[in-house]
């Protein structure tokens, strides 16, 4: 009987030592195909010419590149537990603080030294095979959101190398989920006046915000066909996406901002229920510089809309360009 796509997985487990495997701890829950990306670099040697006119005759594996593209199904979204795995390749060693059920996250990359990022052993498969990779990070993830929709995470992560393993038993969770309309938007001049700064209101209505890490992974003459160690070798940048009404707002937040190249700060918030002395929340703050907007890009029932296009941008006073904080229920990356 064949492998099933309902009784299949993937869940992972944070790793003490970059690339000593660990068992599984946590399931995640992706799109399920199409995530298993395995590379041997293969050669089949096509320029040796044999005299006939088929030169390909022996097969020569140059290395091993797995590619681990995650991306959650529209139905299932991101929850509020799960987002300290994009956070941790920007900045690692960090955990929950609070007394309370309510656990506090942040995230705070550094711009001037090693940020230590977490790494990852992740196990996919179903019910026929369980394939295993140690030392997975992640070049790149996006979140995104739409009014009616569930929050959305892509992540690229890359592991050492493919392996069959025995799949471990790693009980489900029901992590609360983060609806796109919970999301809100404010702006300030400099990032310190982000928390006194008001809600804009009847204006957002979808964003998408890539981050790239920065990690690379380098591979080394030392007998191994996979990478030897990853490096924090490219810069900690993104963009911002956004969808907003034609408002007077959007006219001043963006087409003349972008005209006058002037700086600014966003803060994306999503205040989820109740949890111990607090609330879920997601809070992104970022430095940004607009391109010129799109304006009356597209339409939504009738009313129209400015595309807007942001590049994440260092500020010297605030010391960075994007700090998350996350309030979840968890203490410990499991």
């Amino acid at each position: 009987m064949p492998g099933v796509q309902l009784l299949s997985y993937l869940q992972l487990g944070k790793e003490t030592t970059a690339g000593t495997a660990v068992a599984a701890t946590r399931q995640l829950y992706p799109d399920g195909t199409g995530i298993w990306n395995l590379d041997r670099m293969r050669t089949r040697h096509p320029s040796a010419n044999r005299g006939t006119r088929s030169n390909q005759t022996h097969v020569t594996q140059q290395g091993v590149r797995l590619d681990i593209p995650f991306r959650t199904a529209p139905d299932v979204g991101v929850a509020y537990d799960e987002l300290i795995y994009p956070f941790s390749q920007l900045d690692g060693g960090v955990t929950g603080t609070g007394a309370t059920a309510d656990k506090t996250w942040a995230f705070t990359p550094s711009q001037t030294g090693a940020n230590a990022q977490e790494s990852f052993t992740i196990e996919f498969g179903d019910d026929i095979q369980n394939y295993e990779a140690a030392y997975c990070q992640a070049s790149d993830f996006t979140l995104s959101f739409g009014v009616d929709d569930l929050t959305q995470l892509e992540m690229n992560w890359f592991g050492r190398q493919s392996t069959k393993s025995t799949k471990t038993a790693v009980a489900a969770n029901n992590a609360v989920k983060i609806p796109g309309h919970l999301w809100t938007i404010k702006f300030a001049t400099a990032q310190s006046g982000l928390a006194g700064a008001s809600v804009s209101a009847n204006f957002l209505v979808g964003a998408s915000l890539n981050v790239q890490t920065g990690l690379v992974r380098r591979k080394y003459n030392d007998g191994n066909a996979y990478f030897g160690q990853t490096v924090e070798a490219l810069p900690i940048g993104g963009t911002l996406d956004l969808k907003v009404e034609s408002t007077a707002l959007a006219v001043s937040e963006f087409y003349d901002k972008a005209a006058a190249d002037t700086i600014d700060f966003i803060r994306l918030k999503a205040t989820g229920p109740v949890l111990g002395g607090a609330f879920y929340d997601a809070q992104i703050d970022l430095c940004v510089s607009y391109d010129d907007p799109q304006v009356i890009g597209e339409e939504s029932d009738g009313v129209n809309l400015y595309n807007v296009h942001a590049e994440l941008m260092y500020d010297s006073t605030w010391g960075t360009s994007l700090a998350p904080t996350v309030v979840n229920s968890l203490a410990a990356i499991p």
